[in-house]
C-alpha cells in the first residue's frame, strides 16, 4: 500500500530527521556560557560590593526611585530571561543525546530545578511586584520539562526553537540594561561599563544564535 504520509510530516517526525545533539555542540557550549554568564557581574566595579550579577539585578533595580515611580520603564523581571532562557536550550541537548531516558530525565529535573533560583524572595513572592516574575519564572520552567519530546521533532524544526528561545532571553535583558545602564552611571558617577557576566551571557546567545541559524539551514 503507497504511504500517504506526507513530506512535511516526514521532514518533522521521521527517524532520518532526529539528528542527536553532542553534548560538544555549539548549542551545548552557547547554553552554558549563558548560565555561567547570568551569575557573573553585568555591572562592574573595582569595589566587589558595587559588583551586580545578573542574578542580582532584578532586586538591584528596585531600590532606584525612577524605577519604583515608573520613570524609567524597567520591568525587573525581565532580567531573569537569560537564565531561563539557557537552561531550556540547555535541556533540548540533553534531551537530543544518546544518555538513557532515567539519565535524561533525571538531568532535566535538576536543570528545572535550577530555573527555580529565579523566583521572588520567598517572603514577598505573592506581592503584586513580583507577579510578572513569577509568569516569566513559570513560562521558563515548563518549556525545560517537556523539552523530552524534543527527540520526535526534526533538526531543523530545533533549530527554529533554539532561535526563538535565544532571541526571548536575549532581547528583553538588553533592553533593561540599556534602561538601566544611565541610572547605574548617575548612582556610581562613573561610566560604567558591562562585566564578564554581561558579555559571557551575550556570546553565548550570539553562539545559540549561530547554532539555530545552521540547523534552520541544514536540507
Amino acid at each position: 500500500m503507497k504511504d500517504q504520509t506526507s513530506p512535511t510530516r516526514r521532514a518533522l517526525f521521521t527517524t532520518e530527521a532526529r539528528r542527536r545533539s553532542a553534548l560538544c555542540s555549539l548549542q551545548f557550549v552557547g547554553s552554558v556560557l549563558i548560565v555561567v554568564g547570568f551569575f557573573g557581574p553585568w555591572v562592574a566595579h573595582k569595589t566587589a560590593a558595587l559588583t551586580v550579577t545578573g542574578y542580582e539585578l532584578s532586586e538591584f533595580a528596585k531600590f532606584f526611585p525612577e524605577v519604583r515611580s515608573g520613570a524609567v520603564p524597567v520591568r525587573r523581571a525581565l532580567f531573569v530571561s537569560p537564565l531561563l532562557a539557557g537552561l531550556v536550550s540547555l535541556a533540548l541537548v540533553i534531551n537530543r543525546s544518546d544518555g538513557g531516558l532515567p539519565l535524561r530525565l533525571v538531568i532535566t529535573a535538576l536543570t528545572a530545578l535550577l530555573g527555580l533560583v529565579a523566583l521572588p524572595p520567598l517572603q514577598a513572592i505573592l506581592e503584586p511586584q513580583y507577579r510578572l516574575q513569577l509568569i516569566v519564572v513559570a513560562g521558563g520552567i515548563l518549556p525545560v520539562l517537556i523539552t523530552p519530546l524534543a527527540r520526535q521533532v526534526s533538526e531543523r524544526v530545533l533549530g527554529a526553537v533554539t532561535l526563538l528561545v535565544a532571541l526571548v532571553g536575549a532581547v528583553p535583558a538588553l533592553w533593561q540594561v540599556i534602561l538601566l545602564r544611565p541610572l547605574v552611571g548617575a548612582l556610581y558617577e562613573r561610566v560604567i561599563w558591562p562585566g564578564w557576566g554581561f558579555i559571557t551571557c551575550m556570546v553565548g546567545f550570539v553562539i545559540l544564535l549561530v547554532a539555530g541559524l545552521r540547523s534552520v539551514a541544514r536540507t
